[in-house]
């Protein structure tokens, strides 16, 4: 490879090009007349490799920039051009101008978006993570954006170009600014927050969806960030100004929209495309949120998720079944109303609540336990709870005339230990005593709903599940995200993800019977007995009454 430790500027002659680089350009000499594909060839035939590029990297690059961008050399029709890549550096999204065909080749980890802009609407196509060395074509009808979404720098390779002579292949490239839903025409970088005489000229363009629209808004805010962290923000607004706008009541009934036109009835959503980059960007919200509004981190991952819990999931499960079966009990095995009841992960205490109100449990007969202490203190309001763990209950401490456990508590056990907490369970029980507690089956994730909506639509909880086999083990993993708009403002956190263990039904039996002498499985919903020989039952929730 030639030695161009020295060069800055734009080579004036092929021959001072690394010599990957000069087969690109020698190639583009030969033939003016390509498609993105054959761009796409010519540049992997070429082999170019990172230190070729170094020469023009530009990682400390204006703040006011979005990336770093270097001309490496100019051909009559056709432009070899270098960008560095710091870590948050993003472009807007745009096009190149008059390009007719090029290529982007990426070496590092780049992210990478596509997008569709019809007279009605601007959406997402696709977003991913590029491989290093992997090459996209280009041409003049591609809406994309990258950028750098790592701790790492990278460099990525630009060569673009069109039949003609021109002065400027990626001239009159269009910037979609969709803060103010308008095209920009430029020459230069396709940077955010442009200052007015860097663009040429703009025009309308159509509105975009909310989860386009949102990343948009992001990136914006994270660049200004960066130039309020610097001091050299002169375009006379801050970050927390465009966070204003992501975080604007009116984004309630731009996603609530947006959420109707891609789920059924069942709240499940009907385009994976469009859930997946859905997610995608809330989280990166969300990540924005903390950075600028600096929200609490909090280590317990309930924390937020507790204030929400109720509106989304306490009470929408308890007037669906849990109401139900808990009547079921206190008329087919015993009242509630005389007994010592222990509540094994209590939650914020909605359903002891419950117990208390309607079933005549008296206050000082209920004790709630639960690992997450964020939950403990909103159960506090309503019962007896501290923080503990199934794996702990002594009968020297005290014992209880029912053990209850809502909400598949104990899916959320270590596999491990499940047989043991059950044993824990029955051991606290009085003789004669029960235990009352609803499962999931292994099939739940054919019923669990991407979208959850509490009744007043303040609170959106979205859930991504996916089942997951590790070691001959079946797990649901959930994946969630909660939008609050309670205070007038779209607040996201990002609750992490959830791993619930999910035994076989004659499994959970057998580990009950091995410790209580009668047992019996029921539907939650119908509350029809379970046969020992099922798999599943219709409503995919269960409950196990053991005496």
């Amino acid at each position: 490879m030639q030695d161009t430790a020295s060069l800055k500027l734009p080579a004036t002659t092929i021959d001072e090009l690394p010599l990957s680089l000069q087969k690109i350009a020698h190639a583009l000499e030969k033939d003016r007349y390509l498609k993105p594909a054959d761009m796409r060839r010519i540049v992997l035939e070429a082999q170019v490799q990172v230190d070729d590029l170094l020469p023009w990297s530009d990682f400390d690059h204006p703040v006011t920039d979005s990336y770093g961008r270097r001309l490496i050399y100019q051909g009559d029709n056709f432009e070899i051009m270098t960008m560095s890549w710091a870590p948050g550096d993003f472009s807007t999204i745009h096009d190149h101008g008059y390009t007719q065909w090029g290529c982007v080749q990426v070496f590092g980890p780049a992210e990478h978006a596509t997008f569709r802009m019809d007279d009605q609407s601007i959406t997402t196509l696709a977003r991913w993570q590029m491989k290093p060395g992997e090459a996209i074509g280009v041409h003049h009808d591609l809406l994309h954006q990258m950028g750098n979404a790592t701790d790492e720098h990278f460099l990525t390779l630009h060569v673009y170009g069109e039949p003609e002579d021109i002065d400027n292949v990626t001239g009159d490239a269009r910037i979609l600014d969709l803060e103010h839903q308008e095209i920009q025409l430029v020459d230069g970088g396709v940077f955010f927050a442009l200052p007015e005489e860097s663009i040429k000229k703009t025009l309308p363009a159509p509105p975009a969806d909310f989860p386009t629209r949102l990343r948009h808004l992001t990136e914006l805010a994270r660049r200004l960030h960066k130039m309020d962290q610097a001091g050299q923000n002169d375009t006379g607004r801050s970050a927390l100004d465009v966070l204003q706008l992501i975080e604007a009541p009116s984004q309630q009934e731009s996603l609530l929209s947006c959420l109707r036109s891609h789920t059924d009835d069942h709240g499940h959503h009907t385009s994976s495309v469009f859930w997946r980059n859905l997610i995608w960007e809330l989280k990166e919200a969300a990540k924005l949120q903390n950075t600028i509004a600096r929200q609490e981190q909090a280590s317990d991952n309930f924390h937020r998720y507790a204030e929400l819990y109720d509106a989304v999931i306490g009470q929408p499960c308890l007037d669906d079944f849990m109401s139900n079966y808990l009547r079921f009990v206190d008329k087919k095995y015993r009242k509630w109303q005389d007994a010592t009841v222990l509540s094994l992960g209590v939650g914020t205490g909605l359903t002891e609540q419950f117990l208390q109100d309607e079933l005549g449990v008296r206050k000082e007969n209920i004790y709630g336990i639960d690992i997450s202490a964020a939950m403990v203190e909103v159960a506090r309001r309503r019962l007896r709870a501290d923080q503990g763990d199934i794996l702990t209950l002594d009968p020297e401490v005290q014992t209880w005339d029912i053990a209850y456990s809502g909400l598949n508590v104990f899916h959320y056990l270590p596999f491990e230990h499940l047989n043991e907490a059950i044993s824990r369970t029955a051991a606290v029980i009085n003789p004669g005593g029960l235990f009352v507690g609803d499962f999931i089956t292994p099939d739940h994730i054919r019923w669990y709903p991407n979208v959850l909506i509490s009744e007043d639509e303040q609170i959106i909880s979205l859930r991504t599940p996916r089942l997951i086999e590790e070691n001959g083990r079946m797990f649901q993993e959930s994946e969630i995200i909660n939008i609050d708009f309670r205070d007038g403002r779209m607040g996201v956190s990002y609750a992490g993800k959830h791993k619930r263990f999910l035994p076989p039904l004659h499994r959970i039996r057998m580990a009950f019977e091995q410790h209580f002498a009668d047992v019996t499985l029921y539907d939650a919903f119908s509350l029809q007995p379970i046969p020992e020989w099922a798999d599943s039952c219709p409503s995919t929730r269960y409950v196990v009454v053991a005496r």
